[in-house]
């Protein structure tokens, strides 16, 4: 009797077909289907806007199948794709991003003033240099 289990490669693989289809049809719904492109085994370039010189603008979709359980293969061990995880993430990276560009914006205008006083100070030592 044959093992009739997918692996979850072939269940991943048969998922990202189906989504692909799909995505094909979404955007073929929404951008007309001669500005839907297939560019490769499962990517899509979809004409979304023309520049103002004429050319049209490309957008490329990539579906990707996270894995949905543990396993481990010849050469790695794979997690379970943990969306709360991914979630928190990227919103620690999103707050790190923002903290950064408040440091930043703080040390431009600390320096912007410390380049003004300079400037001041100095354009005071040549109005008093020259006055004597």
């Amino acid at each position: 009797m044959a093992n009739t289990t997918k692996t979850p490669t072939t269940v991943k693989n048969e998922t990202r077909t189906d989504v692909f289809a799909r995505m094909c049809e979404i955007f073929s719904e929404a951008y007309g289907e001669t500005n839907v492109h297939r560019i490769g085994d499962s990517e899509i370039a979809v004409c979304v806007a023309t520049a103002p010189t004429g050319e049209p603008i490309f957008a490329t979709f990539s579906p990707t199948v996270k894995d949905y359980c543990d396993r481990t293969t010849k050469t790695k061990t794979v997690k379970a794709f943990d969306l709360t995880a991914a979630v928190t993430e990227y919103e620690n990276k999103c707050s790190k991003r923002e903290a950064d560009a408040v440091a930043r914006a703080e040390a431009k205008k600390a320096k912007i003033a410390k380049d003004k006083a300079l400037r001041e100070k100095r354009k005071a030592e040549k109005a008093s240099s020259s006055n004597t």
